[in-house]
């Protein structure tokens, strides 16, 4: 059976909504915390607090947001009319977390109540986009190579979106304080810069898939959007194999990215001493990773098959990661003071990154497969939200965990407020790394491990398109 594919304009608009999601990314996990923390003075183990239960927060939000659109009718389809309400709330939350009022500043209790509650409300607000945005991809296309393509797309611009926001901050935002990485200017210009962008990504994407709404699926006519029809849904999700196994990946690699990214300005900032310039050119180099990534994964897709592709990119990328932190250890790296210091610093982030890609395109793609299965399993039911939105949920509710994690190592390491580089004991960095390097790898290994059990390979896509295309399709009111 030959099943169409998405156009290239449709894959372009379609990425391009991840830009937003891409943008919130990378001022979150590598600038929100050190802002708060070593900038405004909020105790390290309150600021990973706020953050891990705004995470927690918004995880949950997902699942409800995910049933909601499922099940939405309107004259704009089950997607759309989330997309477009959401985008100014995000661009005004996100402004104003950047910039808070004199007040907060008073004490630890104001910063921290102020740090949770705009934190919540940026990323839920921007759960009514994301969710419905992402869950667009299966209809789009069903092709089962084509969807990895498309999902390359959308890594294309979340990763863009992210590494340009991260460069501009470091390069440029950060730099226009005398004080860099520890003055406020920089980080008050995330807010401005960040919300502009993330407001046009949102509308841009919107409008440039609104046309395929008259194509895409209705809500089933014995559909409901509460709550017992929620936890029934997501009870029948996890008895399917090939779910429960990215459910679970997800959770693990979630962890382990939330940890990760909120301790990378750290760890480069004070055990690799690098100023905001030099962090800046680091991520440069995803500018090439991307591009590399968004051609090699649909080709080790087709070539080894979905699964066994990420399991093997994503294996690499674990055994490589801490390379570079053994060859300090080691004394074999060469000296702050060498020529090839940093361009070997970002070598190993263009390897590393370009492999850790690659996995999560075709790992999105397996997930887009999954709405099929579970559509062949239940009548034709089509759960694209609720399906996306657990996956979201997964490595959300954990990333949280991990955020929460890396506040509690700072405090554990007795990492002290408001350092500054080069004068930190040795111990207390060394301390973060060996707990950091351990913890991280083995979260990964059991993310790559519960990959085994995704049972979904293009034969079984292909009977499952058959059997769901078998179902009568809902019709619109």
């Amino acid at each position: 059976m030959t099943t169409p594919v998405a156009t290239l304009s449709t894959k372009f608009y379609y990425g391009s909504g991840a830009t937003a999601f891409g943008v919130k990314d990378a001022a979150f996990n590598y600038f929100l915390l050190i802002y708060y923390n070593q900038v405004l003075g909020l105790e390290a183990y309150l600021a990973g607090l706020a953050l891990a239960l705004a995470v927690f927060i918004d995880a949950v939000s997902d699942l409800a947001v995910g049933h909601l659109s499922d099940n939405w009718r309107s004259s704009w389809g089950r997607r759309h009319p989330f997309m477009y309400a959401a985008a100014l709330p995000v661009a005004v939350t996100f402004y104003f977390l950047w910039n808070p009022p004199e007040f907060t500043l008073d004490t630890q209790t104001n910063l921290f109540a102020y740090l949770l509650v705009l934190a919540v409300l940026v990323r839920s607000f921007l759960t009514f986009f994301e969710v419905p945005n992402a869950a667009q991809g299966p209809e789009l296309t069903k092709n089962y190579e084509d969807r990895t393509g498309l999902m390359a797309f959308r890594y294309l611009f979340g990763w863009l979106g992210g590494l340009v926001m991260a460069v501009l901050t470091f390069m440029v935002l950060l730099p226009s304080d005398p004080a860099g990485q520890t003055g406020p200017n920089g980080y008050q210009l995330i807010g401005l810069v960040g919300s502009v962008a993330m407001f046009f990504a949102m509308i841009f994407s919107s409008v440039g898939t609104h046309r395929h709404i008259k194509h895409f699926s209705q809500p089933q006519p014995d559909s409901s959007k509460d709550l017992k029809a929620l936890f029934k849904h997501l009870t029948a999700m996890f008895k399917n194999r090939s779910f429960l196994a990215v459910f679970v990946s997800a959770l693990f690699f979630g962890a382990a990215a939330g940890m990760s990214q909120a301790l990378s300005i750290y760890l480069t900032t004070f055990f690799w001493l690098l100023n905001s310039t030099e962090i800046g050119y680091i991520p440069l180099l995803g500018l090439v990773a991307v591009p590399v990534s968004f051609a090699l994964a649909p080709r080790l897709a087709q070539r080894f098959g979905k699964k066994e592709a990420a399991m093997y990119a994503y294996i690499f990328a674990i055994a490589f990661l801490p390379l570079v932190y053994l060859a300090s250890f080691a004394g074999v790296f060469p000296p702050r003071e060498s020529m090839i210091y940093l361009p070997l610093l970002m070598l190993n982030y263009l390897v590393e990154t370009t492999a850790i890609i690659t996995m999560q395109i075709i790992f999105a793609s397996m997930n887009a497969d999954v709405v099929e299965d579970r559509s062949a399993e239940s009548a034709g039911r089509r759960d694209e939200g609720l399906i996306f939105a657990a996956r979201n949920f997964a490595k959300k509710a954990v990333s949280g965990l991990g955020v929460m994690l890396a506040g509690v190592v700072l405090w554990a390491a007795d990492f002290p407020d408001q350092a500054k580089p080069g004068e930190v004991d040795e111990g207390a960095v060394t301390t973060l790394v060996l707990v950091y390097l351990p913890v991280f790898l083995a979260l990964y290994m059991f993310s790559w491990y519960a990959l085994r059990y995704y049972a979904i390979d293009k034969a079984r896509h292909e009977n499952n398109l058959a059997a769901v295309s078998a179902v009568p399709p809902a019709t619109a009111d």
